[in-house]
């Protein structure tokens, strides 16, 4: 994933995969620096071009800004590079700023500001790609599409199928691309954490500019990261005379997959439905106890059981995201 410089008056980090190779040699080739102990105690692996002069005190000022941004333990398996303007864009590409690697979870970027961003900015967005890389946002790519709770929020989903937010696009919509809006976000969140400037939001569309809520969610993501769906189960019966059909409503306040299973008599052939208010939005042949679906915004769904054969108790178990 690279920041990279757009042709015009504005700067754009675009996120684009970056050779392994590229940054596993390359990266380190004439550098010093290493481990470093930060503050909280914790070791963050930090590499510096030959063409910054060695200083020790360099590599702990930035091993405690690491650790000072909100992080988990991903940091752990982070490298940093730190090298001139001219080594970026060597080695992410011609109109980079900076990039970062989820092959080999590195980051390079330059030691000093550039472009109007301090160094500081610069690798604070780089690290949100980071920290998204690490999460899980099931059926997407966190990396892409943001984080589960942040892009639930911000309706990634719908966007996407609306076509005014294009995930994973680094190119022809960049700077519609969520995954770059999450960086942002990130970044934004630190600089207010820290006490420092907030850079200007001037890489990605106004669309993903976090409010209050947005941030608090971007947090949560980080400090205790979605990690798997949440199974909810109902029962009910068919007696003779009592009705055909059983409904059941179920709150869905995070965007992926609702997986269904329907357990019943063997003989009974039940037929299982998913509605979004009066509409259907999936059902699934009679007599098959199973059915997916994607929740793409809504965040209350009603569950469907309709009687075509046969009686008795069943128990439908819903394991939404």
């Amino acid at each position: 994933m690279s920041i990279r410089r757009r042709r015009g008056r504005r700067l754009a980090f675009a996120l684009a995969l970056v050779s392994s190779i590229a940054l596993g040699a390359g990266a380190e080739a004439r550098a010093w620096g290493g481990i470093f102990t930060a503050a909280s105690g914790e070791l963050v692996r930090i590499d510096f071009s030959d063409d910054y002069p060695e200083d020790p005190s360099l590599g702990q000022r930035w091993a405690n800004y690491l650790a000072g941004l909100l992080h988990g333990r991903e940091l752990a398996s982070l490298n940093l590079n730190l090298v001139t303007r001219a080594q970026v864009r060597r080695l992410c590409g011609a109109e980079a700023v900076a990039c970062y690697s989820p092959i080999v979870r590195r980051i390079v970027a330059p030691a000093e500001a550039t472009a109007g961003l301090s160094a500081e900015a610069i690798v604070a967005h780089e690290y949100g790609h980071h920290v998204a890389q690490n999460r899980e946002n099931a059926p997407w790519p966190a990396v892409d599409w943001g984080t589960k709770r942040w892009a639930s929020y911000l309706g990634v989903c719908a966007k996407a199928r609306a076509g005014t937010l294009f995930p994973g696009d680094q190119y022809t919509h960049y700077e519609l691309n969520p995954g770059e809006g999450f960086a942002e976000a990130y970044r934004v969140f630190n600089e207010r954490r820290l006490g420092s400037t907030e850079s200007p939001w001037s890489i990605v569309d106004r669309i993903m500019y976090p409010d209050g809520k947005a941030l608090e969610l971007l947090a949560q993501d980080v400090r205790e990261p979605w990690s798997a769906p949440t199974r909810i189960s109902f029962s009910g019966s068919f007696r003779k005379g009592s009705g055909e059909l059983r409904s059941f409503r179920v709150s869905t306040p995070l965007d992926g997959e609702l997986e269904l299973v329907l357990r019943g008599p063997a003989k009974a052939a039940y037929r299982l439905s998913v509605l979004n208010g009066n509409r259907v939005v999936a059902s699934a042949p009679v007599g098959r106890r199973s059915l997916s679906v994607t929740v793409c915004g809504q965040r209350t769904l009603s569950l469907r059981v309709e009687r075509r054969q046969g009686f008795g108790t069943f128990q439908l178990t819903a394991s939404r995201p």
